[in-house]
């Protein structure tokens, strides 16, 4: 072996035994950040993992999957991930606009604008496909209605688990008028979502749970993430409500997982999330155009022009980081891009209730000098 080829294996070993050094270090110190949030923030078990500029996913989980039987969280076991589910349904839009199969200019009506649940929508008529997409439809939500918190409790009461098809979602959110005309407004709504999946089986002949499966997931190896098609989900972590465990003997919940569905949908982990939202940012899932305009959106708030609703993303300081919150009941899940350090967090907690995991994403942020907002 000549001297060069020497010196460059040495640099390399060299290389690896550092990077392996820090790697470690970075693990150690995020245990130790989760392990001091979990402890202020009360939480059974909390979880997080890193994805940095290299490739590389750093993982951590600290406290309890199970109370109940002591059983430690790990990185692997799905949670409900909530809405950040949207963020898939917003990609496989964008998969399919490129595909010619449907174009963000389309009525929504020309999909499902035969269906009397369509019709009574308030903006029915103009409501075009990026409307969905942005939350500037114009249109209501389900959660904290009289009807749905009422047929909620009715279900639970009577069948011991509240299941609602998506037209009955939707139908809890008609009214009369809409909050702001088409495109002049943000309202966040699950309802626009749950409509987006109707146009997307409508125009596709396909379920939505069968193309998420073939064109994302399979494709770029998130085999850890179950979809939430059915009312028991096997092997995931319970989640807590007020100190109470969420899944009962039999495996269900009093809110049933698949009536989620477009609103959000998969149970997930961490890992599974920085790696979707990297290879989204890197071109890898739908073209770097698509990318671009799921960063752009829609309607801009003239108050706060940088920080805004894209395509099934949160977008701050104009694209500096972008990412998605969800929450399912017992459980919360967050994870962030930071553009200008390559990086992109989550975190993952097995309870709900008033706490907030963006604080616990800046400090691991911190660890690595990484600026915040």
């Amino acid at each position: 072996m000549s001297s060069r080829a020497l010196l460059s294996a040495w640099l390399t070993s060299v290389c690896l035994a550092t990077c392996t050094v820090v790697s470690a270090s970075f693990e150690e110190m995020l245990t130790e950040s989760l392990s001091k949030s979990r402890e202020e923030l009360k939480m059974p078990g909390l979880r997080a993992a890193v994805r940095l500029p290299d490739g590389e996913i750093v993982k951590s989980a600290v406290g309890l999957a199970d109370k109940e039987a002591n059983i430690p969280l790990d990185n692997s076991i799905a949670m409900p991930g909530g809405s950040t589910g949207k963020t898939f349904v917003a990609a496989l839009t964008m998969l399919l606009v490129e595909d010619g199969v449907i174009s963000l200019d389309d009525p929504a009506a020309k999909y499902v604008g035969e269906h009397d649940w369509y019709r009574r929508i308030p903006n029915a008529d103009v409501i075009k496909v990026r409307h969905l997409l942005s939350h500037s439809a114009g249109i209501g939500d389900y959660p904290g209605t009289g009807r749905y918190t009422m047929g909620m409790v009715w279900r639970v009461l009577r069948q011991g688990s509240a299941k609602f098809t998506p037209e009955e979602l939707i139908g809890f959110a008609h009214r009369r008028k809409p909050y702001f005309l088409v495109g002049q407004g943000f309202r966040y709504s699950d309802v626009g979502y749950l409509i987006l999946g109707r146009v997307i089986e409508s125009a596709t002949g396909e379920r939505y749970y069968d193309l998420i499966q073939e064109k994302i997931l399979d494709p770029h190896g998130l085999d850890e993430i179950v979809l939430q098609d059915r009312s028991v989900l096997e092997g995931i972590a319970p989640g807590y409500t007020v100190g109470a465990r969420n899944i009962r003997k039999d495996g269900t919940m009093k809110i049933d997982p698949s009536s989620e569905w477009t609103g959000g949908g998969l149970a997930t982990n961490p890992a599974m999330l920085v790696k979707f939202i990297s290879a989204l940012s890197h071109g890898d899932i739908v073209s770097q155009d698509s990318f671009a305009q799921m960063l752009k959106g829609e309607w801009h708030d003239p108050s706060t022009p940088g920080d805004f609703y894209g395509f099934g993303l949160f977008v701050y300081d104009n694209g500096l980081a972008y990412g998605h919150a969800g929450l399912w009941p017992g459980y919360r899940t967050q994870v962030l891009h930071y553009t200008n350090a390559d990086t992109t967090i989550a975190v993952q907690t097995n309870r709900d209730g008033r706490i907030d995991l963006y604080p616990v994403i800046a400090d691991i942020a911190r660890l690595l000098e990484i600026p915040t907002r």
